[in-house]
């Protein structure tokens, strides 16, 4: 059976060079000083791609979780504060919320238009209203809709008004430029599945370290594995984590590393905002039109409205029949599909997907 190109926002098609080192790693275990060497290198590598200035101001903690799993890691770290602030516009403010919820914490929650961003004023408005707030999370990208909050506004609001901040920058990270340290956020996670194009098993949080002693001063920690303060000061001192973490993800995520640093990341964003827009104006021709306003798309994973009678589980068969893995956007909608260019796509792949898409509209 033959690998079928993803346009997904994760897990995505990675690199030659990912591959290679999933299946050829430099050492083979988490002890060794040739691991914590290759931690050294990606630890510096990420903070790089992602855009901060001043890599003594942060550390990128590394987890053996999803996404997820690190931003409940985050949830945990700032509980402890006392009484926090989530905002969902979507599917994964949703779920954080959640997260919170089976988790007991006391939190009051903003809830937004799932086809506008997040309003800055908003959170103003609820801190000031409710001084017992101690923190705040929010997702930087709604990656089912396609849909980018204002990340470093929010930042600001919040940290003006003296709140520790974590964001959701899962999707934003390495897909689209953000400004860690312009916003003065506290720990933002990011994912080895998404637009870093390793393979998917760590989570990241981008942890700043001048918020740590406060964070340890509080902490009553609920989870053991999920203690992103613990890992911090055990993988900031010594170069290698808590527990056996898998050398072959830490290995793949060193590659995509290499691969974006040869190819520069602004060369990567945009490729991905580039090859969204033949897309884009190729299904435009075709009759098939995004559904996200403009103004508030992120142009890196794209949502389009299927015509009447074709629902995305038959349009889904149909293009993987032609070789090409297309993920729904707003799960259980069957009106609609969606487009990812965040992973390793070459134009020849765009360009064969055209020829796939026009087949299925027959256009």
């Amino acid at each position: 059976m033959r690998d079928l190109i993803l346009f997904t926002p994760g897990p995505v098609r990675i690199p030659p060079l990912v591959a290679e080192y999933l299946a050829n790693p430099p050492c083979n275990y988490h002890r060794q000083d040739a691991f914590s060497r290759m931690f050294a290198d990606t630890e510096r590598d990420l903070k790089k791609l992602i855009g901060i200035k001043n890599p003594d101001r942060y550390f990128a903690t590394i987890l053996t979780a999803t996404g997820t799993g690190a931003n409940e890691a985050c949830l945990l770290a700032m509980q402890p504060l006392g009484r926090g602030l989530l905002a969902t516009n979507g599917f994964f403010g949703d779920r954080v919320v959640d997260q919170a919820k089976q988790n007991g914490f006391d939190v009051a929650v903003i809830r937004g238009d799932q086809e506008k961003p997040l309003d800055p004023a908003a959170f103003a408005q609820a801190l000031d209203a409710d001084p017992s707030i101690k923190w705040v999370f929010f997702v930087s990208h709604e990656t089912r809709t396609g849909l980018m909050n204002p990340f470093e506004e929010i930042g600001r609001v919040c940290k003006q008004r003296g709140k520790f901040v974590s964001a959701d920058g899962i999707s934003s990270a390495f897909a689209y430029a953000i400004d860690i340290e312009a916003s003065e956020i506290d720990l933002v996670t990011a994912s080895s599945a998404k637009a870093i194009m390793a393979a998917p098993g760590l989570g990241i949080v981008f942890t700043k370290k001048d918020s740590v002693p406060t964070l340890s001063a509080v902490a009553k920690p609920t989870g053991y594995y999920l203690d992103v303060i613990a890992e911090y000061k055990k993988q900031s001192a010594e170069l290698q984590p808590r527990f056996a973490q898998p050398v072959v993800l830490h290995a793949a995520l060193r590659a995509a590393c290499i691969h974006l640093q040869e190819r520069g990341i602004e060369a990567h964003m945009a490729r991905v905002q580039r090859q969204m827009k033949v897309l884009i104006d190729h299904l435009e021709t075709l009759g098939v039109k995004p559904m996200l306003d403009e103004r508030y798309r992120s142009n890196i994973a794209v949502n389009f409205s299927l015509p009447v009678g074709l629902p995305y589980s038959a349009f889904a068969k149909t293009m993987e029949e032609r070789g090409f893995f297309c993920l729904y956007g707003i799960p259980g909608d069957q009106s609609h599909f969606q487009l990812s260019t965040i992973g390793h796509l070459t134009d020849s792949d765009i360009e064969a997907a055209k020829s796939a898409l026009s087949e299925v509209f027959k256009r």
